[in-house]
């Protein structure tokens, strides 16, 4: 994945995260792994959801929110940055809803979304 060497901090963190977890991977025979996503499944909590750009309004990431909520014991749910806007019109165009929301001016944003 072209992110691991860009920002390696991120890819060390999201390393960490996959081993007590639930993960799902898209892949593609001529392209490889084009999406992952993990689960905490005793919160049906979705940590990382990732679609390489390429692949992006493709039903990557509706194709592991269905497998993810299938596996779930009740709504699954997430954080998003405030200002990732193409995440939070993708998720209110599949149903999901927000519930809360964190932080305060001047510092990054969270909404916590559940699905439908």
């Amino acid at each position: 994945m072209p992110w691991r060497v860009r920002n390696r901090g991120q890819y060390m963190i999201l390393r960490r995260a996959l081993s007590p977890q639930a993960a799902w991977v898209a892949e593609e025979p001529d392209a490889g792994i084009v999406g992952f996503l993990t689960l905490q499944p005793l919160q049906d909590y979705i940590d990382h959801l990732f679609v390489d750009t390429d692949w992006r309004f493709c039903g990557v990431a509706r194709g592991l929110l269905e497998v993810a909520r299938q596996g779930a014991t009740g709504a699954l749910s997430l954080d998003v940055d405030t200002e990732n806007m193409g995440a939070r019109r993708a998720y209110e165009a599949l149903g999901w809803q927000v519930v809360a929301s964190t932080g305060s001016t001047g510092k990054a944003r969270q909404m916590r979304l559940v699905s439908p």
